[in-house]
């Protein structure tokens, strides 16, 4: 079926209640961006980073009202801003990002590539990924920084959960780098089946697992959990994440910025013993990624 596109400028101030209308209006993707440069993906709009000024591209269903839409955004911001309305065929959103889309060395040995590229180096572990309408291509700093954390240490026969998984980048390049079997947890049933597709294309499905968090085992325990999402619902979710880990187990955390790192940290000191804080600055905004590792009953 075709699609519908919708492109819209806002400042800062104007953002948030954008989307918000947008969602409500049945998009079934938003992103936030600056000049085409560094995009958002609709779920980390709690963030509150945004750039002075934006540009909103919200995908629809081709018989989406526009008029609508445009309506319930004036009255909800007091403004009508600028805006354009485009049909696309069938999947064209997902060839516009492939165009734009390049190979990205994480380290010496490993590389992520779109899903329908030749990778720079074969002998390398490439991980092949389309995101489609999840977040995670390997571009984002948060991603990036998790990525390099996996590149960097022996996972060989480990069991791994990807809790907000998006794409399934995390869980499937751990799995390409030796882990036993991997877990991807979301809440949106879009970035299920693509996280599903992605482990297929990078013939891992069999070891691949994809979940909403009410599906969880009880018992269901790894040895590395990973979760890139933002940092209020990493405080929330402190209980959950932390009895996920095995005892001398792993928790990597990212998607959130340097004036939040202590507040999360604060929620799992008592559990967790905090290995490494990295950061990484991208247009502006210094990200952070937390390593912690969880102490043996012993050592409490």
């Amino acid at each position: 079926m075709p699609w519908l596109q919708l492109k819209l400028e806002a400042d800062k101030n104007r953002v948030e209640q954008i989307t918000q209308v947008l969602d409500e209006c049945g998009a079934l993707s938003v992103t936030v961006e600056d000049k085409g440069q560094h995009a958002q993906f609709q779920e980390q709009s709690d963030t509150a980073v945004f750039w002075a000024h934006n540009r909103i591209t919200g995908l629809f269903p081709a018989n989406a009202d526009v008029a609508g839409s445009m309506q319930q955004i004036q009255q909800h911001t007091g403004a009508a801003p600028a805006y354009s309305a485009d049909t696309l065929p069938d999947r064209d959103w997902e060839l516009a990002w492939q165009a734009e889309y390049r190979p990205v060395q994480i380290s010496t040995k490993l590389w992520i590539c779109p899903s329908s590229s030749t990778p720079p180096q074969p002998a390398a572990t490439n991980v092949y990924i389309n995101p489609g309408l999840a977040f995670g291509s390997g571009t984002h700093s948060t991603t990036c920084l998790c990525l390099e954390w996996l590149a960097e240490r022996d996972i060989v026969n480990n069991d791994v959960i990807d809790y907000g998984c998006g794409s399934g980048i995390l869980a499937i390049t751990a799995l390409k780098l030796g882990a036993l079997r991997a877990w991807g947890i979301d809440n949106d049933a879009r970035a299920l089946q693509v996280s599903q597709e992605n482990a297929v294309h990078n013939a891992v499905s069999k070891r691949y697992r994809s979940l909403t968090p009410e599906s969880l085992p009880p018992r269901l325990q790894a040895d590395i959990v990973l979760a890139n999402i933002l940092a209020q619902p990493l405080i929330e979710l402190a209980p959950k994440l932390t009895t996920l880990i095995r005892s001398g187990g792993n928790l990597v955390l990212s998607g959130l910025l340097e004036s939040q790192a202590s507040a999360v940290c604060a929620c799992y000191a008592r559990e967790l013993v905090i290995e490494a804080q990295v950061q990484r600055e991208d247009a502006g905004y210094r990200w952070v990624m937390l390593a912690m590792s969880k102490r043996h009953p012993a050592n409490k």
